[in-house]
C-alpha cells in the first residue's frame, strides 16, 4: 500500500494560503512498470490520478521511448491510420463523378467475350473454330478452324470456304454439303473458340494501350479491359474508329440511365477506341435520389441535369433551389431556381454548375402536434371541425395512468412571426362533458400539451439511455465508463454521480495491464470527464429546447416533468416580449404542488394558476392568499408600483369569486398556522409510555412527559440526556471550524524553526480522530427541576428533539490520564481523591491542575481550587470524573485541551445512549 508523503501533506493540504492535495507516492515496484509504459500512456494514467511526472523523474522521455524503437513505431502506425480514416471520412463526405464506380474492382463483374453465346449475324473470320458431330452412316466430331485462306477442312469432304459469312449462313451451308457428299450422314454444327481480335484502347482510358480482345467483344467490353476511364476521361464521348473512319459514337449516360445499348457495338480486329477528354461536369446535392457529379453537354437543361440525379425526392423543396456558377467574369454566383416552373427548367447547364436543391420545411401543415403524458406523442392529422377528445378521448387507452386531467394546454400561433397564445384547459371536463368549453376545437399547427400530475413522470430510464447514446456518438467512445452509468436525471435536468477514483496499488497495476494489452483503453483520446459532463449537459439543453418542434425528439415528451415540458413554452414567451410587451407569464409559490413560473392563458384566472400549479397542497390556507401584482405607472419615477390584493381561495375554488390574471402576477398561497403535524419528540427510557409524540408550536418537555404518563420508579433523574437536531448541527460546524484550526497550526508549526514535540503522524492521526467524532447534539437540562414544575427550567420541545431517561446508575467512573480508567460503585463517604486512588492514580502524562467532573445530566464541574478542596466531596451518582493530558508535556498548542474535552465529552454522552 502507498504510504503519504508526511511533509508534502503538512506544506501543501494544511497550509492556509494555498492547499490542495497531497502527493502520492509509488513503491520502486509501480514505478518500474510505470516506465516501462509509452509516454502517451504514462501522462495518461498521471493525469487520472494526479500524480506528477516531474515527482517521478519522468520529466523527459519514458525508458520505453528511448529503449524500444517497436513503440514508436507503432505510435506512427496509429497516427498514420487516424490520419487515413480522416481522410476517408473526408472522400466518402464530397460527391463522386457519376459512373466511374462501375469500372471499379469491387462492383465490376466484367467477364471475356469468349463464352459468350454466338449470334447468327457473326461474320465468321480467320481463326474461328466450329464444332461439326456429324451422325448417322458417319458418327466422328470435327473441329473445323478457320485457316488464313478463309476455309474449313472436312475429311472426305475437302475445303469449304466460309470467312466473310455470318454463322447462320454458314452452318445451313456446311450442312447442306454434308448431305450432297455424305449419303446418309447429318451434322450438328456450333461455334467453338473465336478468333481473337487487336483492339487500341486510346485517349483518356485508365490503362491505354494494344489489347487482344474475344471476337464478340463490345466496347464496354474494351473498356472494361482498360480499366474504365482516367479521372479526365469522358464517359459520353466514346468513339469507334474503323479504317480511319468513325464508324459509333457511345455515350455510356445512355446505357446507365435510360438501359440503351444501341451505339455498343462489336469490334473487330484493328478498331480504335478512343475516349476524349471530359469537358464540361455539373454536380447536384441535396434532396435527390442520386447526389453525384455529372458529366454535361452543351445541349443539357436543368431538367436533364435533375433527371440525372433520379429526380427529387419527396422531402426536397424544388421551388427554391440554389444553382452555383461561374459567371462571365469568372467569379461564382448563386442564383435562385423553381425547379417546378418550365421556363427554368430550360435553364442550360454550364460547367462548374452546381446545383443544390433543399428540404421542405419541418413545419407540417394541417397537422396537429401531441405531447406529453399521452400514449401516442407526435403529429397528428387535422381536419375542419377536429376537437380535443377527437385525439384524447379515453383516459384509459389514450394517455398515462400519471397524466393531470385538471391541467393541459394548447399552444396557438397568432402571426407570420410564430408568436403564440395560450389556451388552457381542464382535460377531464372535455372528456366527460364534450360540449364544455374545455373540449377546445383545434386548429391547424396547435400543440396540446398534457402534463403528469405533480412531479410524476413516465419510465425515465429511456431519457438516460438517449443521453448515454448521444455522448457516445458525440466521443466515439466506449460507454462503459463507470461515472456515466451511475447517470441519473433528476428534476432540474440530470445529476451527476460519481466518486473520485483512489490510487491504490492493484488499481494501478490493473491499469497498467490493460494499458499494455492490445484490447485495453481506460478512456477516450482528449477527452476529460468535464468535457463529457458538458456535452452532456448540452445534449439534455438541446432536447429541451426542440422538443415540441422536432419530430425524433417528440417521443421523449412522456418521459419529462411538468417544469421540464414547460421549458420550452416559458423561453418562448420571454423571446416574444418585445416592443413593450410584456411576457404573457405568471407564477406561484407556496402551498401548492409545483411552485414555478406558468404561461399566461387567454383569460386566465387565479383558478387556472392553481390547476397549472397542481392544485394545493392539504397545508393551504384557503381563507388568505396574496396576489402581488405590477401596475404601470407613468406618472412615477419607477415607471411602476406594486399592488397586493387579498385573495380567499374557498371562493376561488368554490367558483362564487375568480380574478383574472395579468402579465407577471405572482400568486402566494400561506399555508394554515401551526399546520405541520409531523412535528415529533421521541422518549426513550424511564417513561411509563415511550415513544413518538406530535408536539405543536410552544408545548413545554413538562407536558410531553404528562401526557407519556410520568417517569418510572427506577429513573435516574439527574442521568437524563436530552438532544436536539439543531444543536448537533451546529456541533458538527464547530468540529469542522476546530480541525481546521488544527491543520493551520500544524502546518504554521512544521514551517517555523521550532522543532515540535509532536511527530506529524501523531498530528494527523489526532486530526483524523477528531474528524470521527460524530455530534451528539446533547443540551443539558435540569429535568429533577422540571418535574417539579419549575418554569424558568422548563423549555418548549422542538421537531427531533430526543429524550433518554436512563435506569438508576449508581457509580462513578474515572476516565483520562489515571493508571486504570475504570468505573466504581458511589458512596457518600468517599471524595475525588479516594476515587482516583481507585484507579491507580495519575499518569506522567496528567494536568492535576485541571481534573474536572462530567455530571451525569451532561453539566461540567470544576473544583474551585484544585483537586483536593473541598469541592471533590459534591459528587454525585453517575458523575464521570476527567483527568486531561498535560498538552505542556506533549506541545504548546493551545487547541489540544478542547479536542481532549471533545473526546470525554463526546464519549460520556454515547456511553450514556449506548445504555438504552
Amino acid at each position: 500500500m502507498f504510504k503519504i508523503a508526511i511533509r508534502t501533506l503538512l506544506v501543501a493540504a494544511l497550509s492556509l494560503w494555498s492547499a490542495v492535495v497531497a502527493a502520492q507516492a509509488v513503491t520502486p515496484a509501480m514505478l518500474e512498470q510505470f516506465k516501462q509504459l509509452p509516454r502517451a500512456q504514462q501522462e495518461q494514467l498521471a493525469q487520472q490520478y494526479g500524480i506528477n511526472l516531474s515527482d517521478l523523474g519522468l520529466t523527459g522521455a519514458s525508458s520505453s521511448d528511448s529503449e524500444n524503437p517497436d513503440d514508436e513505431l507503432l505510435q506512427r502506425q496509429k497516427q498514420r491510420k487516424q490520419q487515413e480514416e480522416k481522410d476517408k471520412k473526408t472522400a466518402d463526405t464530397e460527391l463522386k463523378r457519376f459512373g466511374m464506380n462501375m469500372f471499379e474492382p469491387a462492383s465490376s463483374s466484367f467477364s471475356s467475350a469468349k463464352n459468350l453465346p454466338v449470334p447468327d449475324e457473326y461474320i465468321l473470320g480467320p481463326g474461328d473454330n466450329l464444332q461439326l458431330q456429324l451422325f448417322g452412316k458417319v458418327n466422328r466430331d470435327v473441329n473445323a478452324k478457320v485457316n488464313r485462306d478463309g476455309a474449313i477442312n472436312i475429311a472426305d469432304m475437302g475445303a469449304l470456304q466460309v470467312s466473310g459469312l455470318r454463322y447462320a449462313e454458314a452452318k445451313d451451308l456446311i450442312i447442306e454439303r454434308v448431305k450432297q457428299q455424305l449419303l446418309g450422314t447429318n451434322v450438328a454444327v456450333s461455334m467453338g473458340a473465336l478468333r481473337t481480335i487487336n483492339v487500341i484502347i486510346a485517349g483518356e482510358a485508365k490503362y491505354p494501350g494494344s489489347y487482344n480482345l474475344p471476337a464478340l467483344s463490345s466496347v464496354t467490353q474494351a473498356l472494361f479491359a482498360a480499366g474504365g476511364v482516367s479521372e479526365i476521361g469522358s464517359l459520353r464521348h466514346i468513339s469507334v474508329q474503323r479504317s480511319a473512319k468513325s464508324v459509333a459514337r457511345f455515350d455510356l449516360y445512355d446505357l446507365l440511365l435510360k438501359g440503351n445499348a444501341t451505339n455498343n457495338v462489336f469490334l473487330k480486329d484493328g478498331d480504335v477506341v478512343f475516349v476524349a477528354p471530359v469537358t464540361a461536369i455539373a454536380e447536384v446535392s441535396g434532396e435527390v435520389h442520386r447526389p453525384a457529379k455529372y458529366e454535361v453537354s452543351a445541349t443539357d437543361t436543368l431538367q436533364d441535369l435533375l433527371a440525372m440525379a433520379g429526380g427529387a425526392t419527396p422531402k426536397a423543396y424544388p421551388q427554391k433551389a440554389v444553382l452555383e456558377r461561374f459567371n462571365k467574369h469568372n467569379y461564382r454566383e448563386y442564383l435562385s431556381v423553381d425547379l417546378t416552373n418550365p421556363k427554368q427548367q430550360k435553364l442550360q447547364v454550364r460547367a462548374g454548375d452546381a446545383l443544390k436543391i433543399g428540404a421542405t420545411s419541418p413545419q407540417v401543415q394541417n397537422a396537429v402536434t401531441l405531447v406529453g403524458a399521452v400514449v401516442r406523442p407526435g403529429v397528428h392529422a387535422w381536419q375542419p371541425g377536429l376537437k380535443l377528445t377527437d385525439l384524447l378521448g379515453s383516459r384509459w387507452s389514450d394517455l398515462h395512468r400519471t397524466a393531470d386531467l385538471n391541467y393541459g394546454i394548447i399552444l396557438r400561433e397568432i402571426n407570420p412571426l410564430g408568436d403564440i397564445d395560450i389556451l388552457q384547459f381542464r382535460l377531464a371536463d372535455a372528456i366527460n362533458q364534450p360540449n364544455s368549453a374545455d373540449n377546445i376545437e383545434l386548429k391547424a399547427r396547435d400543440t396540446v400539451v398534457v402534463f403528469h400530475q405533480a412531479l410524476q413522470t413516465f419510465q425515465r430510464s429511456a431519457l438516460n439511455k438517449y443521453l448515454r447514446d448521444k455522448l457516445e456518438q458525440r466521443f466515439d467512445i466506449a460507454i462503459e465508463l463507470r461515472w456515466l452509468n451511475q447517470l441519473d436525471i433528476a428534476e432540474d435536468g440530470f445529476r451527476l454521480m460519481s466518486e473520485p477514483e483512489v490510487l491504490t496499488e492493484e488499481r494501478l497495476m490493473a491499469d497498467i495491464k490493460k494499458l499494455q494489452s492490445a484490447e485495453g483503453r481506460l478512456f477516450a483520446d482528449d477527452i476529460t470527464k468535464q468535457e463529457q459532463e458538458k456535452a452532456l449537459k448540452e445534449s439534455f439543453a438541446y432536447l429541451l429546447d426542440n422538443v415540441l418542434d422536432d419530430a425524433e425528439l417528440i417521443k421523449f415528451t412522456p418521459h419529462l416533468t411538468r417544469t421540464e415540458l414547460l421549458y420550452p413554452v416559458l423561453q418562448k414567451l420571454r423571446q416574444q416580449a418585445r416592443n413593450g410587451v410584456e411576457a404573457k407569464i405568471v407564477s406561484v409559490n407556496g402551498e401548492v404542488l409545483v411552485e414555478g413560473d406558468y404561461p399566461q392563458p387567454i383569460g386566465g384566472t387565479v383558478l387556472d394558476l392553481i390547476d397549472a400549479a397542481g392544485g394545493l397542497k392539504d397545508s393551504a390556507f384557503l381563507k388568505r392568499a396574496e396576489l402581488t401584482r405590477a401596475v404601470a405607472n407613468s406618472g412615477s419615477a419607477r415607471g411602476v408600483y406594486i399592488e397586493h390584493e387579498s385573495v380567499d381561495l374557498s371562493q376561488v375554488l368554490s367558483g362564487q369569486h375568480n380574478i383574472a390574471l395579468a402579465s407577471r402576477d405572482r400568486l402566494n398561497v400561506f399555508a394554515v398556522p401551526e399546520w405541520d403535524l409531523d412535528k415529533t419528540i421521541t422518549l426513550h427510557g424511564e417513561v411509563k409510555f415511550p415513544g413518538v409524540y406530535t408536539i405543536q408550536q410552544g408545548e413545554k418537555l413538562s407536558d410531553v412527559i404528562k401526557r407519556a404518563g410520568g417517569l418510572t420508579n427506577n429513573a435516574f433523574v439527574d442521568g437524563s440526556l436530552f438532544t436536539r437536531e439543531q444543536i448537533r448541527e451546529r456541533e458538527a460546524q464547530q468540529l469542522k471550524k476546530l480541525s481546521e484550526q488544527l491543520r493551520a497550526d500544524i502546518a504554521a508549526k512544521s514551517l517555523s524553526s521550532e522543532i515540535a514535540r509532536i511527530s506529524p503522524e501523531d498530528s494527523i492521526t489526532m486530526i483524523n480522530e477528531i474528524e470521527k467524532v460524530k455530534p451528539i447534539g446533547r443540551l443539558v437540562i435540569d429535568l429533577p427541576m422540571i418535574i417539579a414544575g419549575e418554569p424558568s427550567a422548563d423549555l418548549q420541545v422542538e421537531d427531533g428533539d430526543e429524550l433518554f431517561i436512563p435506569r438508576e446508575n449508581n457509580t462513578i467512573s474515572i476516565v483520562g490520564e489515571v493508571q486504570h480508567p475504570s468505573s466504581h460503585r458511589f458512596a457518600n463517604n468517599q471524595i475525588l481523591e479516594d476515587y482516583l486512588k481507585l484507579a491507580g492514580g495519575f499518569r506522567i502524562r496528567a494536568d492535576k491542575d485541571r481534573v474536572y467532573v462530567i455530571r451525569a445530566n451532561g453539566s461540567v464541574m470544576v473544583p474551585e481550587s484544585s483537586w483536593f478542596s473541598a469541592s471533590q466531596n459534591n459528587l454525585k451518582a453517575g458523575d464521570t470524573i476527567v483527568v486531561p493530558l498535560d498538552t505542556e508535556y506533549k506541545d504548546n498548542l493551545n487547541l489540544w485541551a478542547q479536542v481532549t474535552q471533545i473526546f470525554y465529552q463526546t464519549a460520556v454522552a454515547i456511553a450514556a445512549l449506548n445504555s438504552f
